[in-house]
């Protein structure tokens, strides 16, 4: 986000910038904020329902599951970890 100080040696302000698609004067205030903010913020979430909070959380309670979900180890090497108490 650009600093105040950005804008002295221009002709317009921040305000100019976040308002300038708004000459529309039908809008209602609502969408005008909403225009404002979607101009403003460049992250647009997709539609999760909470997958990704689910992985983080197991991968908080398990941190090898994420390598243990990606690798096949051969099954000599399983035989021998779980002769060792693993």
């Amino acid at each position: 986000m650009a600093r105040f100080s950005d804008y002295l040696d221009t002709a317009y302000l921040p305000g100019e910038v976040y308002s300038a698609g708004l000459s529309d004067s039908s809008l209602l205030p609502q969408d005008k904020m909403t225009y404002m903010t979607n101009k403003k913020f460049k992250f647009k979430p997709g539609s999760d329902a909470g997958e990704y909070f689910q992985q983080y959380l197991a991968l908080q309670n398990n941190p090898e599951a994420a390598l243990m979900s990606g690798i096949q180890l051969p099954k000599g090497f399983t035989d021998a970890a779980s002769g060792f108490g693993r």
